[in-house]
């Protein structure tokens, strides 16, 4: 991301759901590893934590646009083309967030719930913001230049809620994996009219 003042930096989303002193000792490598710009790592309530990136990611009034997909490994080559995507923000306010997924969430058997990609893999993020509609097409250029480098290294799937207006509806399937023939007859039983399909939507099997 960039600095209020201009200047690209990074940074890092540290938490630790437990008690206090383990928090301290699990999170301690990562807080020796230089002097940061800021550490605001300290205990606070779930619910604030949940909020932590809103300002910078889910501000009203702001223009976005913006590509996500997942990647089972960080290789060399997916982290230069970020790096040298970073490198071309077209504007201060865009961003590139990389989350793991790992834990419990890759824990839970894949048919248990709807979410099937439960697996330990990388949540990547190309988002372009900024104020001037105007400025629209110079930012979304950026986006799509960068993602079209870095989809590649992908696996093609998606966390449906991060699923762009104008990505392909086969990517839809592929974010649902083997759920998606179960949910599709849920579909046709409860919704066989698809009256539910301004998302990224499954189709009632018929």
């Amino acid at each position: 991301m960039t600095s209020p003042d201009g200047v690209p930096v990074s940074g890092l989303i540290l938490t630790h759901s437990g008690a206090i002193e383990d928090g301290e000792r699990v999170l301690e490598p990562a807080r020796r590893f230089g002097p940061p710009i800021a550490d605001l790592v300290q205990p606070m309530p779930y619910v604030v934590r949940q909020t932590l990136l809103d300002a910078g990611f889910a501000a009203h009034g702001v223009q976005r646009y913006w590509k996500s997909g997942y990647a089972e490994t960080m290789t060399d080559g997916l982290i230069d083309a970020l790096v040298a995507g970073a490198a071309r923000f077209t504007s201060p306010m865009s961003g590139i967030a990389i989350f793991p997924i790992h834990g419990v969430a890759s824990r839970v058997a894949p048919a248990e719930t709807a979410f099937a990609l439960r697996r330990r893999q990388w949540d990547l993020n190309v988002v372009a913001q900024w104020l001037d509609p105007a400025e629209s097409e110079r930012h979304i250029a950026w986006c799509r230049d960068l993602w079209a480098q870095v989809e590649p290294l992908t696996g093609g799937s998606v966390y449906i809620n991060h699923f762009a207006g104008d990505d392909r509806p086969e990517r839809i399937r592929a974010s649902y994996g083997a759920n998606y023939e179960r949910l599709a007859r849920l579909k046709a039983k409860y919704d066989p009219a698809n009256l539910f399909r301004l998302n990224p939507n499954i189709k009632p099997m018929g």
